[in-house]
Parts: structure tokens; C-alpha cells; sequence
């Protein structure tokens, strides 16, 4: 059965981007318009099952409250810690599950993809090895680290306006715009 999206043309759509120490979301209509950005904290959990505790708590009231359409939310980036990549996936997994039940589609956003396709210019290698001389190797990371996220901010104060340049929201919450952002300039392309 093929689903069509003709029915959708102005709904809600909630953009995630999933970390550990919490999900920041974006609430947004097909148009860019954005209705509410924000965060569940999970910094103060001890331990994986209250994490998703937490979760499944608050993320249903975002639901219920807003009722969006669409889910779309950052894939899992691997990393060679096996115990941080398990606990993220787990809160993945959750996550969609939670959404699969409200959603109508509950999407993956590749984060190679995603920023890509909204114009975001990966630090090179020559950045990077320009900052860890001047800096250390140690210091010229978090330089690296820190530039990857303004560029993040730029595109969306460039999408959203001045206001976003020094706004309250956090780089996990720019993210999540700028995944929904992605999903609104790409979705046509995905039903084809």
C-alpha cells in the first residue's frame, strides 16, 4: 500500500536531535514557520532506564500537546565507544517508538545528509590541523568542535533571522531546527 502525502500539505512536523544528556526538538509547520524549540533534559539521570524513563514521560506530552504529522530525527552517529554508542541507540529506538504511535511517518535524518543539503561547509582537514598548531591539539578540537555548530547557527539565522545569531537556544536546538529545516527543503523529493 503506498501512502500519499496529499492530504499533508500543511501539517506539524517535530524535528529531534538525540543525544544522551537529552532531546533537543523543534516544532515547526511545512513552512518554516517555527512553534516551539526546546529540550528534555536527561543530564540528571543515573543510569539508561531512567533516561528512557524520562522520555517516555515528557515526549507524549509534546505529542499530544502540538500533534505533529511527522517525526524526523537524527540518525545515530557511531563512535568507538561501544557503551556510548549502545546507550544513544537506545534512546533512538525509543524515541521512534514513541512517535511511530502518533506520527504518520517517523523519519531518519543521516546528519552527512542533512547538513549537506542545507549548504553547511565541513571544517577540513586544513582548518582543523591550522587551530590544533596554533592552539595544541587538544585546544585546536574544541575549536573544531565549536566551528562545526556556529556553522549550523549561521544557516539558520540566515533561514530564521538575526535573532538566532546569539539566541537563547543551544546548539543541540539549532540542530534540531536545522533538521527540520532539511526535512521541509527536501520533503517533496522523498515522495518521488
Amino acid at each position: 500500500m503506498v501512502k500519499s502525502l496529499g492530504v499533508l500539505n500543511d501539517y506539524k512536523i517535530i524535528a529531534i536531535d538525540p543525544s544522551t544528556r537529552s532531546l533537543a526538538y523543534a516544532i515547526m509547520d511545512t513552512d518554516n514557520s517555527i512553534i516551539d524549540v526546546g529540550k528534555i533534559d536527561l543530564s540528571s539521570a543515573s543510569d539508561i532506564h531512567e533516561k528512557l524513563n524520562i522520555i517516555g514521560k515528557s515526549l507524549p506530552i509534546l505529542v499530544e500537546k502540538y500533534k505533529p504529522r511527522i517525526a524526523v530525527i537524527e540518525e545515530a552517529v557511531f563512535i568507538q565507544n561501544f557503551k556510548t554508542s549502545k546507550l544513544i541507540s537506545y534512546v533512538i529506538g525509543h524515541t521512534m517508538g514513541i512517535l511511530s504511535s502518533s506520527c504518520k511517518f517517523v523519519i531518519e535524518a543521516n546528519p552527512i545528509v542533512w547538513k549537506s543539503a542545507i549548504g553547511y561547509k565541513k571544517v577540513s582537514k586544513a582548518e582543523k590541523a591550522q587551530w590544533e598548531s596554533e592552539w595544541g591539539v587538544t585546544e585546536g578540537k574544541k575549536i573544531a568542535a565549536k566551528e562545526r555548530k556556529e556553522r549550523v547557527r549561521v544557516i539558520i539565522k540566515e533561514t530564521f533571522g538575526k535573532e538566532f545569531e546569539d539566541s537563547l537556544y543551544d546548539s543541540d536546538e539549532i540542530d534540531a531546527l536545522a533538521i527540520g529545516v532539511w526535512y521541509n527543503r527536501t520533503a517533496g523529493e522523498r515522495w518521488h
